[in-house]
Parts: structure tokens; sequence; C-alpha cells
């Protein structure tokens, strides 16, 4: 009989918890000088402003750029290898990790003021999307940065809606309003932790340490705490919402092979986990591509043993009907709460922050050159997004192709191509598809890619944004 080689715990847990814990102040107490604050008074909160100003500059720059370097190598020291098991209670360590992160203000971006502001205008009763970002007056409008002043948001109905709702719990307070949008951020984050293990897990039936290493690429990576947790953003229950539909499926699946298809797993499968999707959409409207695996995960056995052509037809029939309720489920949210889809008007704003996303890249660049030269850029501007858009597209499809027998893969590699082929690539867009590709097999190249992506992106965000702000 085979017996395992024996393994060993790797680094102590408390070790990891403390380190953890230390990088995230670091990068706490550097954000909240006075510098990296959107309000020319600074933070609107004396203890915090007194906090952040013990650090003089430039070290307060200095502790977020450290502390940024420190989770990304405490991560990688992580990692699930041979003859190391996973690290135990990941749950616990991110909360532990994440604590000094609660009283700080936003971390490495300002998306949470105009989460606070488009949540202020819309209890108003003004319209977000028409009257523009510091429109209203009132305690966020002079925080709103300058590039989005009288700015719309693309943002769909039910990331407004959260955003009201976390102004009128914290009472338009001018900082707490802010720093509590990572209530739903906390949210979206939990839920990842809740469902990782199970959809691993059944994806990966022989591999005992599934869970473990869904837990390192989707909870314990630093993207995820600084920017999912540290910045508030929104893009985490979006995530979260998405791999809960993804759970949905995995455990009817689960239960309909133990039970027979009984009349609740048909409902999961066929109105819950798509509807989700739904919901996920109307939060973020790139978690549709979480389709496919609603729609493939029921027949995974069967679309391994098919070939290519049928196989893309029986997947693309099922995506097609998860696609239908999925939409439905999105255009009655957006009508249901009444702000309808002036989110559409603002989608070309997507671009207008300078990100290292490689055709933005172009196009800015190009056309700067090409009006140094003393012609008009707009043309080129618009090949550039034309070819972009082509591109995508194209990946998108070889995507769906290569990985139609693994559609969880489809859906990582898919979002992925998103942030990275898209008008703007920010460190927010990058969690939800790592927690997705921590889900499937990767080999060795993968992974080492993939990784060392994610710890380039996150030290060399944290680096540009704080000489940026500087």
């Amino acid at each position: 009989m085979f017996n395992p080689p024996p393994r060993h715990a790797g680094l102590p847990w408390g070790v990891a918890a403390a380190t953890g814990a230390a990088a995230s102040a670091l990068i706490a107490w550097g954000s909240a000088h006075a510098e990296f604050a959107y309000h020319p008074s600074g933070w609107l909160e004396p203890t915090v402003t007194a906090i952040g100003t013990v650090l003089v500059l430039p070290l307060d720059r200095v502790a977020i750029v450290a502390g940024t370097v420190m989770l990304s190598v405490l991560w990688w020291l992580l990692r699930v290898r041979p003859g190391v098991a996973p690290i135990a209670w990941p749950g616990w360590l991110l909360v532990i990790w994440a604590l000094p992160l609660l009283w700080a203000p936003p971390v490495l971006s300002g998306d949470a003021i105009l989460y606070a502001d488009s949540g202020w205008i819309e209890n108003q009763g003004a319209s977000v999307y028409a009257a523009g970002l510091g429109a209203a007056g009132g305690p966020f409008a002079a925080s709103v940065d300058p590039l989005w002043q009288g700015s719309g948001v693309a943002y769909p109905a039910l990331s407004l809606v959260v955003n009201q709702l976390v102004v009128a719990l914290t009472g338009a307070h001018p900082y707490w309003s802010v720093v509590a949008m990572r209530l739903p951020a906390a949210l979206g984050v939990g839920l990842i932790g809740l469902t990782l293990a199970r959809i691993a897990r059944h994806l990966n039936p022989g591999d005992p340490d599934a869970a473990g290493r869904a837990h390192w690429w989707g909870l314990l990576n630093p993207l995820l705490l600084i920017h999912f947790l540290g910045g508030a953003h929104n893009d985490a229950l979006m995530a979260g919402v998405s791999l809960l539909a993804i759970w949905v499926t995995v455990v009817a699946v689960e239960r309909g092979r133990a039970h027979g298809a009984e009349l609740g797993t048909r409902l999961a499968l066929w109105l819950v986990a798509p509807a989700l999707v739904g919901v996920a959409m109307a939060l973020k409207q790139q978690a549709g591509l979480t389709v496919l695996a609603v729609a493939g995960i029921p027949i995974l056995t069967g679309l391994a043993r098919t070939p290519l052509p049928a196989r893309l037809w029986r997947l693309g029939v099922r995506t097609a009907a998860v696609t239908a309720i999925a939409v439905a489920s999105f255009v009655a949210i957006s009508l249901g709460t009444g702000k309808g889809f002036g989110w559409i008007d603002w989608l070309t704003l997507m671009g207008a922050a300078g990100t290292p996303a490689p055709f933005a890249l172009l196009g800015q660049h190009g056309g700067d050159l090409i009006a140094y030269l003393g012609a008009d850029p707009a043309g080129f501007r618009t090949v550039v997004g034309l070819v972009s858009n082509a591109v995508l597209l194209g990946v998108l499809a070889w995507v769906v192709i290569r990985f139609s027998d693994r559609p969880v893969a489809a859906v990582g590699w898919g979002s992925l191509a998103v942030a990275i082929l898209g008008q703007s690539l920010h460190p927010w867009y990058v969690p939800w598809s790592l927690a997705l590709l921590g889900l499937t097999p990767l080999v060795p190249r993968q992974h080492r890619w993939l990784a060392g992506f994610t710890i380039a992106f996150v030290c060399w965000n944290a680096f540009q944004t704080v000489m940026w702000h500087g």
C-alpha cells in the first residue's frame, strides 16, 4: 500500500498571523497621512489625521510600500507545495490580517469616496447617472476626485442601492460612511471564503490540497487584502455573489447525485444559480461570464467525453438558457430599483484614469505622440479602441473553445483577459480571476507566471500610487 510522504506545516500559523497584521498596520498607518486624502482639509476625522501625521514625509509612502512587499513575500511563503501542508484556518488568518485596516481610510484608491457620493446623490432623490458626481453638494462632494467631478458612473443598479444603504446606515458621515464601504466588500470576501472549499473539492475530487490551494489563491492573496478590503472596492461583493452562484450549482449537482433530480435540484440549477449571476451582474457587469460555469458544471463529465464540436454545441445551448435567466434577473433588478440603465452612457469613462492596460497605454501615448507631431489623435485612439475590442473578443472565443471542458477555468482565464485587454487594468479587477483559477489545476508554468504577475502588480501599484500622490 502506498503511503504519501510526510509533510511539515510550513510557516508557523502565529508567525504568519503576526507578520500579516504588521504589514497591514504599516499600510493603514501610511494611508492615514493627509497627503493621501482627497479633501483639502484631510481625512475629516481628527484622530485618523493625528495618527497619520506621526509618520512624516516620506515615511508614510515607505510604510505603504514596505507593508505591500511584506504581504507579497508572506503570501509566497504560504503557497501549497510538495512536502508542505496548506496553512490551517485561512479565513481566521485573513481576519487577523485585515483588522488593522478597519479604521484606516481607503487604501491606494479614492473609489470608496465615489461610492459614498453616489449613495448620497441617490438618497436625495436624484440620479447620479444624470446629475454626475459631486453635483448634489453634501458631505462627500468636495472629496470627489476632480477627474470624476460632474461625471456619472458606470456602476449598475444594485451597486448604487448598496451605496445608498451604507450612506444611510452611517448617517452620511464624511469619513465613516466612506470607510463603511468596507462592509459590502467584507461581505463579498466572506462569501468567497465560505464557497471556495466546497467548489474546489467538487472540481478536484482526487486532490487533498484542493481547498488549501483555492484558499491560497482566492482568499490570502495580497491583492484581495489590500484592494478588496483595504480599498473597499465593489468588485469584492460581485466576486462573492458570482462564486455563490457557482457554489449553489455545485451543491445542487451533488444533491442530485445523492437523491435524484428532485424539484429543488432543478430549481437551484435553472433558477437560483442563474438568478444569482444576474444579481452579481447588477453589482458589476463582468460577472456575466459566470454563466459558463453555472451552465457547464452540471455536465462536466459529459463535456470531457464529448468531441469538441458537439461539446461546444451542448455547452452553448445550456449557456444560452442560463444567460437568458441571468439577464432577466439583471433587468428586473435594474427596473425594480428604478435606476434603469443610465450606466451605459458612462462606459467610455472606464479608460479615463491612466492604467497599465496595454491598449490603453497604446492609445494614450500613441495619441500624445500624434498630437505632438501636430495631427489630431482622435482617429488613432478610435482605431486602438476598436482593435482592443476585436482582440478581446478573439481571446475570449479562444478561451471558451480551449477550456470548453473546464468551464470554471474558462471564466477564470476569460475574466483575466477582460481585465488585461480591456480599457483599464486596476489591481482590484484581478482577485476574482485568481479565486476562479485557484479552483482549477494549474501547470507549474501557469502557477509561476500567475503568482509572479500578482506580486509584481500589487507591488508596482503601491509604489506607483504613492509616488503619483506625492
